[in-house]
C-alpha cells in the first residue's frame, strides 16, 4: 500500500478521501494600539517587547533568535481573513492552503498535511493536537481586532515551550478587555468567503477591571479539484463566541478569565457534513513584585469534538497548568524558572478501514524548567543558558537544553547564536494506529508501541542591524541535524504491515532575510526571503524507499514584499506579493501571487476595504500529497466593512 501517510491523516482527520463604540471608546482602542506596526518609525519597532522568547518581557532587537512579530494593524491591514493565513506575514513561514478548509503551516521544512513540528499557543494556551502532534487551523479562530500581536520564533523552543516546538513557537496574544472597550463590528464578503461577520462589546465593570464579549460566524466556498475543474465539497460553516475579564492592570495582584465555545461544520465529498465543536476555558494570576520579579500562573481546560461521517470520530478533553517566577539575581543573572503539566484523553474512534488500538487513550506530561541570562559585559555581552526536562508516557524523560549568546555591538547593531536540542513527542498515529484492507482485513500499515521521539540539535545565527532611521536588516542562517524521524518500513514477508518506525534521518540548512524600508512616512515596505536545504537518509536496515517523501515537501525558495501606503482622503492602499518555488515531491509547480486592498475612512468610527487575492492567476495549486486530491485556489475579490461605535 502506497498511499502516503501524511495522505492517509488528511483523510481520517478532514474527511478528504484518500487511496486506501461611542466617540470616548474609539478614543481609548486609538491610544492603546501600543503594537501598531504601520505607525511606528522603525526605531520603535525595534523597541517593540516580545515574551515568546524568554517568557519574559524583552525588546524584539535584543532578543536572541529568529523572530518576527505581525501587529493588530498589519492585520487588518492585510486583508487576510483567517488565522493561518495571517503566518503568511511572517518572515519564513510556509503556509499552504491543502484543501478548502484545510491549512498547514510550518517553519524550516518539514511541510506536510499534517504538518508537526510547529507549536502554536493562544495567549499561552496550548493547541497542539496530541493526536497527531498539529495544529486544526480551521477551528483557531479569532477577531484580529481583538489580536494585540503574533509573535512567531523560527527555531527550537523546547528549552523554555517543551515538546513539539521543534521547528518554531507560534504565540498569538490578544489584547486585555480594558483595550477593547465600545462596539465593534466587522462584515466581509466575497466569492470565497461569502460571510464573515463579527462584533465585541467591551466595557468596564466598576472599580476592579473589564470584560469584552465577542462573536464571530463564517461561511466559505466549496474548493476546486485540480483533476475534475469542479467544485467539490459544501464549503466551511462555522461559530464562534467568547469572553474576557481583566482586573486592573495598575494593580500588583492581576488576573484574567476567558473562554470560548465554536460549533462548525466541514463541506465533505460524497458524504454528510463532517461536525465540529468545542470550547475552553484560560484562568491566569499574576503577582507583581518588581520590573524584575513576577509570579505567574495559568490553568485552561479544552474540549473538542470531531466528527468526519464514515471515517472518524474523536472527543478529547486536555487540562493544563503552568507556573513560572522571574528573579534577578545579583544585577547580572535574570533568571526564569517553573514547571508545566499537562493531561489529555482522547476517545478516538475509526469506522472505515482502520482503527486505533486501543481506542482511548489518556497522555500526561510533566515538565521542568529553568533559564538564566547572564551579562557578561552588562549592556554590551550575555550568556543564555536553559534547559527543560519533561516527563512523558512514551519515551520516559526527555532533556530539551539551549545555549545562546547575544552581543549589543551598538545601540543599533546586534549579534547572536545559539545551539539546541528540541524533541517532537510520539501521538496515536505514531503507536496506535491502524489501517485495514477493507476486503480481507488485514492489517496493512501499523503504528508502533516503541515508536521514540523524533530530534534535531540546531545550530543557529542571527545579525539585526539599523544602518538608518529609515532602514533595518535581519539576518538569520541554521544548520539541523534529525534523528529518529518517522519512517514507513515496509514488509519483508507476505502477510506484514508497513510499520511506522523511527529510521528515517535528515540534515537541513538554510538563511532567512528581512528587511524593512521606510522611504517616506506614508510609505512602508517589508520583504523577507528564505533559503532551505535538506538532505534525508535512512538507516542501515531500513527498508523505507521513498526518501522523506512523506515527511517533507518543501520549497527552496519563498520571497515576499508587503507594501503599506496612507494615501490622501483618508485612503488605504496596501499590497502583498510573494514567490514560491517548487515542491520536489508530489511536485507542485512554482507560483507568484498577489493580494491587493484599498481601503477608506469614510468617517471616524467606519472603515470600507475593497479587496483582492490572487490576482495573477486564475487558480492556482499551492500542494499536494501523495495519494490525496489536489485543490486549485480561484482568484477572489471582497468587500469589508468595519464600525466602531
Amino acid at each position: 500500500m502506497r498511499t502516503g501517510l501524511p495522505a492517509l491523516l488528511l483523510a481520517i482527520l478532514c474527511g478528504a478521501p484518500a487511496q486506501a463604540q461611542t466617540g470616548a471608546a474609539r478614543a481609548v482602542e486609538s491610544q492603546t494600539l501600543a503594537q501598531d506596526l504601520k505607525r511606528l518609525t522603525i526605531e520603535e519597532l525595534s523597541q517593540i517587547d516580545v515574551t515568546s522568547v524568554s517568557r519574559r518581557p524583552e525588546k524584539l532587537s535584543e532578543a536572541a533568535a529568529a523572530v518576527s512579530v505581525i501587529g493588530a494593524q498589519e492585520l487588518l491591514r492585510s486583508g487576510v481573513t483567517s488565522l493561518a493565513e495571517a503566518m503568511r506575514l511572517a518572515t519564513a513561514v510556509d503556509v499552504v492552503r491543502v484543501n478548502p478548509n484545510t491549512w498547514a503551516v510550518t517553519s524550516r521544512g518539514f511541510q506536510i498535511s499534517t504538518a508537526n513540528k510547529l507549536l502554536v499557543l493562544l495567549d499561552g494556551r496550548t493547541v497542539y493536537s496530541p493526536l497527531f502532534s498539529g495544529t486544526f487551523w480551521e477551528v483557531q479562530e479569532l477577531a484580529f481586532a481583538d489580536v494585540d500581536r503574533i509573535e512567531s520564533i523560527r527555531g527550537p523552543g523546547g528549552a523554555l515551550w517543551g515538546a513539539n516546538a521543534v521547528n518554531g513557537v507560534v504565540n498569538v496574544i490578544t489584547k486585555p478587555a480594558s483595550q477593547t472597550r465600545g462596539l465593534y463590528s466587522m462584515v466581509t464578503t466575497g466569492n470565497d468567503e461569502h460571510a464573515i461577520v463579527s462584533g465585541r462589546y467591551g466595557a468596564r465593570m466598576g472599580e476592579w477591571g473589564d470584560y469584552r464579549v465577542y462573536g464571530k460566524f463564517r461561511q466559505r466556498n466549496a474548493g476546486v479539484n485540480t483533476a475534475t475543474g469542479s467544485d467539490e465539497g459544501n464549503g466551511l460553516l462555522m461559530g464562534h463566541g467568547g469572553f474576557r475579564l481583566d482586573s486592573d492592570d495598575s494593580r500588583a495582584t492581576r488576573w484574567s478569565l476567558q473562554g470560548e465555545i465554536y460549533r462548525g461544520a466541514v463541506g465533505l465529498v460524497a458524504r454528510p457534513d463532517g461536525d465540529l465543536a468545542g470550547g475552553n476555558l484560560l484562568g491566569r494570576y499574576a503577582r507583581r513584585f518588581s520590573t524584575t520579579s513576577e509570579l505567574t500562573a495559568e490553568a485552561y481546560y479544552d474540549r473538542a469534538w470531531r466528527k468526519i461521517p464514515l471515517q472518524f470520530e474523536e472527543i478529547r478533553d486536555s487540562v493544563g497548568v503552568h507556573a513560572q517566577q522571574r528573579l534577578l539575581l545579583a544585577e547580572r543573572h535574570d533568571l526564569v524558572f517553573g514547571g508545566d503539566a499537562r493531561i489529555s484523553h482522547g476517545d478516538d474512534n475509526g469506522v472505515a478501514g482502520f482503527f486505533f488500538d486501543p481506542e482511548e487513550r489518556t497522555n500526561q506530561v510533566y515538565s521542568a524548567f529553568v533559564q538564566d541570562e547572564f551579562a557578561l559585559r552588562p549592556s554590551r555581552l550575555y550568556l543564555i543558558l536553559g534547559t527543560k526536562l519533561e516527563s512523558n508516557d512514551y519515551t520516559g524523560v526527555e532533556a530539551q537544553p539551549t545555549a545562546r549568546v547575544r552581543w549589543m555591538r551598538s545601540a543599533n547593531q546586534m549579534l547572536w547564536g545559539a545551539v539546541s536540542r528540541a524533541v517532537r513527542l510520539p501521538t496515536r498515529f505514531d503507536t496506535d494506529l491502524r489501517i485495514v484492507n477493507p476486503v480481507t482485513g488485514q492489517v496493512v500499515i501499523s503504528g508502533s508501541e516503541d515508536f521514540k521521539a523524533e530530534s534535531v540539535v540546531a545550530y543557529e545565527a542571527g545579525y539585526r542591524i539599523r544602518p538608518h532611521a529609515r532602514v533595518a536588516f535581519d539576518v538569520a542562517a541554521f544548520a539541523n541535524r534529525y534523528d529518529e524521524l518517522r519512517s514507513q518500513e515496509l514488509p519483508t514477508a507476505p502477510g506484514q504491515p508497513v510499520r511506522l518506525k523511527n529510521l528515517l534521518n535528515a540534515v537541513t540548512s538554510g538563511a532567512e532575510l528581512s528587511a524593512t524600508f521606510q522611504p517616506i512616512d506614508r510609505w512602508r515596505l517589508h520583504g523577507s526571503y528564505a533559503y532551505l536545504y535538506e538532505d534525508f537518509s535512512v538507516d542501515q536496515g531500513s527498508t523505507d524507499r521513498f526518501d522523506g517523501m512523506f515527511e517533507a515537501n518543501d520549497p527552496s525558495h519563498m520571497f515576499s514584499l508587503r507594501s503599506y501606503t496612507d494615501l490622501p482622503g483618508g485612503f488605504r492602499l496596501d499590497g502583498t506579493f510573494r514567490s514560491i518555488s517548487s515542491r520536489p515531491s508530489p511536485r507542485v509547480s512554482a507560483y507568484a501571487e498577489l493580494d491587493l486592498r484599498l481601503g477608506w475612512t469614510v468617517r471616524p468610527g467606519w472603515e470600507l476595504s475593497l479587496g483582492g487575492q490572487n490576482l495573477l492567476h486564475d487558480r492556482h495549486t499551492e500542494f499536494a500529497s501523495p495519494g490525496a486530491p489536489q485543490y486549485d485556489f480561484e482568484r477572489a475579490a471582497y468587500l469589508r466593512s468595519i464600525w466602531r461605535f
